[in-house]
């Protein structure tokens, strides 16, 4: 009976830790990319693609996840151009329920950059496989925001979509987000879920979480919640 009380007690601190060690690794990555928002080459000999952008955030989240171990709490699962297309999501985050390690909730992100019309110029330029035009052609009439929102209301209320922004109006270097499991219930009162709707979300909030906080309010959440108001989430310092 001891040493099963003992056993519970050493388990206790793991939530909190792996909070404070995913909050910790999400800031580290959002510091990195802040440094190469914007970034123009004197010589314009370089150039910073918006995708490189997630891909800094990705290299460092997983690195500093791998070397905290909160990878073992916490997957990290980036998607293929295909399922994003299909999906609206860049990469999925998923917290994994002890010995199981089926997914308990996951949050699926998507990017979205304040420099759009960069962004269409490269989607123009870039040759589609034929798995890539598959994809496009089964998600034609829908937006990105719409796609994230359809997969999260198909896996279930433990599924949350999180709007990304590298770089915010009024602030080019800041990354915030806007999570909330409640998205498509928007679109089925015929609302639009577009960006100028997230933005709104962000300027009205009263106060901005961190991404440990963020994490920490949806795990203590048992079910649906009454409350579907968004989450602002502020990544940068």
């Amino acid at each position: 009976m001891n040493s099963n009380i003992l056993k519970d007690f050493l388990k206790m601190p793991e939530k909190s830790s792996f909070v404070q060690q995913f909050n910790q690794c999400v800031i580290a990555a959002s510091q990195r990319v802040k440094e190469y928002i914007g970034f123009e080459d004197p010589e314009c000999k370089l150039k910073i693609r918006n995708s490189m952008l997630s891909d800094i955030f990705l290299m460092t989240y997983i690195n500093r996840s791998v070397q905290c171990k909160v990878a073992e709490a916490i997957s990290c699962t980036r998607m293929t151009e295909e399922q994003a297309m299909l999906m609206g999501a860049d990469w999925v985050w998923a917290v994994h329920d002890g010995p199981s390690k089926n997914p308990k909730l996951q949050v699926a992100v998507q990017v979205i950059h304040i420099e759009r019309e960069r962004e269409e110029v490269e989607e123009k330029m870039f040759k589609a496989s034929e798995s890539m035009k598959l994809a496009r052609a089964e998600t034609i009439n829908k937006s990105n925001h719409e796609k994230i929102a359809d997969f999260c209301s198909s896996i279930g209320r433990d599924c949350y979509g999180l709007f990304l922004f590298f770089g915010c109006k009024g602030d080019p270097k800041s990354i915030c987000g806007v999570l909330s499991n409640d998205f498509h219930s928007r679109l089925g009162n015929g609302q639009e879920l577009d960006d100028v709707f997230l933005l709104e979300c962000m300027e009205k909030t009263k106060n901005f979480v961190t991404p440990g906080r963020m994490l920490d309010l949806i795990l203590q959440k048992d079910g649906p919640s009454e409350d579907s108001k968004p989450i602002c989430v502020k990544f940068t310092q």
